[in-house]
């Protein structure tokens, strides 16, 4: 009798504690609900945004009710640089830090709760992801470019990886493209799927918001697609972690604003190399190798897991004939795909550096992240030379690229010359002379700079080679392999590339979500929040403030420090023999 009061009493302190589980687990989903929200509401500020959102245009008589309600047409409408929009970068960082603690307490909680079903984070998912397909900004311009290149391989019949937005200004939806004189970066994989899209808008309803949200649906729908790739490869050798490995990825803020607000093509990307990773475990190696391939025709960063891929076979094969064989068949395949996607926009024609020269591959080394810094910890460094060379007065002020011509500059002058008679001319050569001269001194301070910028560029490209030296090398299996992948993928983006913006984070976040959580997890964690800050504290002024002097070492200074830390520490248990060279748990 005491034995079955015991047990009664047993079960229904369980069920308590169960019910109170659910409950945080709800009272923290609504809490990152009301977050997203708040980022919702922030972004109808045209300051914070980068391009139109367009979605909320469908529905007439918003924008009265928005005004009455909240934030009035003035302070929605006011300039990037006006006075009225000075608070609004406080605004959205105080969205951010919603969204971010928010989805600390819910990670935590899913991590106590390790039987929680997929569903119930698919769901969580497509609710948070409401308010970020409804933003009336957005924070890159991005999909307006894919919505050209899908139009001028489908509509035009054109080669968008030659010929620019530029080359259709009479194109209905050329006003809203950012980069006009840039062709697609972007692989014959996203092109033939932006073809599909604008097939498929064109039959239906072709209006800029509809093919805005047919982007964000895409990119909703692929990112879903990855949690559900990421719940069944991490039921096959971490089931442990499946729950917390899959939130990760799929909860975080930094994915659902990329993909579900801004409608980045990186998550097709992650799409490939999660299908290629799944089909491996299940044995099928050269149905991989394609997945991979076509990764790297979407966006060429997924270059290097190729690479160790093939070291992953060629350490897998039991003789030096099946080696051979994976050698042959994976360089096959890789070749194969590469030419026939390329050849109906393949042209090499005319000199490569004359402007009338037509080379399929050309886009890929004369883009802006081949030729400028931004974001990044090498832009900073070069920056802050720049600004010692003026203060050291060897350099003119770099801020002067920034600035056009004044009047003030030369005010003074012209009301000397009044009393000359002939102040009208004295007062048009003085404006010209001093337009020449800021000329001049603008075009030093682009060529000191160029020179610099240069030097980082060429370092960056050197650690980012012996980071994939030292993957090859640690790579023998799948989890070594994907341990390499992940952190060539987190070095590029915080420390080599020179040219980086939030959403390439999310690169690392997916393969971090499948390896352990002491070191890939909180690394993951710590660098997907804080990249976010990015947008609010990118500079507006020709002088920046010192936060966005230095939001590069906000940025990414605290993750790369917790994992030179995690790393001097596993040095340290590998010289006292604790670990082994090769344990890919330790690594991880």
């Amino acid at each position: 009798m005491r034995e079955n009061i015991r047990t009664l009493r047993i079960r229904q302190h369980g069920t308590v504690l169960v019910q109170r589980s659910n409950w945080l687990l709800a009272a923290a989903a609504g809490l990152n609900f009301l977050g997203y929200l708040s980022w919702f509401l922030v972004l109808h500020l045209h300051s914070v945004g980068w391009a139109p959102g367009q979605v909320l245009d469908l529905f007439p008589g918003y924008w009265s009710w928005f005004y009455r309600i909240f934030f009035s047409a003035d302070e929605v409408f006011a300039a990037r640089r006006s006075q009225l929009a000075a608070h609004h970068p406080a605004l959205q960082i105080a969205a951010w830090l919603v969204m971010a603690v928010a989805f600390i307490a819910l990670l935590r909680r899913i991590r106590a709760t390790p039987s929680l079903r997929l569903r119930v984070l698919l769901g969580l998912a497509g609710l948070f992801s409401v308010p970020l397909l409804l933003v009336p900004n957005l924070l890159s311009g991005d999909v307006y470019s894919y919505i050209s290149f899908g139009r001028i391989a489908a509509i035009y019949g054109a080669n968008p990886f030659i010929d620019p937005p530029a080359a259709f200004p009479l194109d209905p939806y050329f006003h809203f493209i950012g980069w006009i004189n840039v062709p697609s970066v972007y692989g014959p994989t996203w092109i033939y799927l932006s073809m599909v899209v604008t097939a498929l808008v064109e039959a239906t309803l072709p209006h800029v918001a509809t093919y805005v949200l047919a982007y964000k649906l895409l990119a909703l729908g692929l990112h879903l697609l990855n949690g559900v790739l990421l719940w069944r490869i991490l039921c096959y050798w971490r089931p442990e972690q499946r729950a917390w490995g899959t939130a990760l990825y799929l909860l975080n803020p930094l994915a659902l604003t990329e993909f579900a607000s801004n409608g980045h093509n990186d998550v097709l990307m992650i799409t490939l190399i999660l299908v290629a990773i799944l089909l491996h475990l299940r044995g099928y190696w050269p149905a991989a190798v394609v997945a991979l391939t076509l990764a790297v025709l979407t966006k060429w960063i997924a270059l290097p897991l190729v690479g160790l891929y093939s070291i992953l076979l060629l350490w897998q094969g039991r003789n030096w004939g099946q080696r051979v064989r994976y050698a042959l068949v994976s360089t096959l395949v890789f070749a194969t795909l590469c030419v026939v996607l390329y050849a109906p926009y393949w042209e090499a024609s005319g000199g490569w550096d004359q402007p009338g020269g037509r080379y399929t591959l050309r886009v890929l080394f004369d883009a802006p992240p081949q030729k400028r810094l931004i974001n990044s910890l090498g832009d900073m460094v070069a920056s802050e030379y720049g600004r010692l060379m003026y203060q050291l007065g060897k350099w003119p002020n770099p801020a002067i690229i920034d600035m056009g011509p004044t009047v003030s500059a030369f005010g003074n002058s012209i009301n000397d010359d009044t009393q000359q008679g002939n102040w009208q001319a004295q007062q048009e050569k003085r404006f010209n002379q001093y337009i020449r001269e800021q000329k001049q001194l603008r075009d030093q301070v682009i060529g000191l700079q160029q020179g610099v910028q240069d030097r980082v560029r060429q370092l960056g490209l050197v650690v980012f080679g012996l980071v994939c030296v030292a993957g090859v090398l640690l790579t023998r299996n799948l989890r070594t392999m994907l341990l390499a992948s992940a952190w060539i993928l987190f070095t590029y983006a915080t420390l080599t590339a020179v040219w980086v913006w939030p959403w390439y984070a999310t690169w690392f976040v997916a393969l971090a979500a499948l390896l352990d959580w002491r070191v890939a997890g909180r690394g993951a964690l710590l660098l997907s929040l804080l990249v976010l800050l990015l947008y609010p504290m990118f500079p507006v002024m020709p002088e920046p403030t010192l936060l966005e002097r230095y939001r590069a070492l906000i940025v990414f200074g605290p993750p790369l420090g917790f994992v030179i830390i995690q790393g001097v520490k596993l040095v340290m248990r590998w010289r006292q023999h604790e670990v082994q060279m090769y344990d890919e748990r330790a690594f991880a």
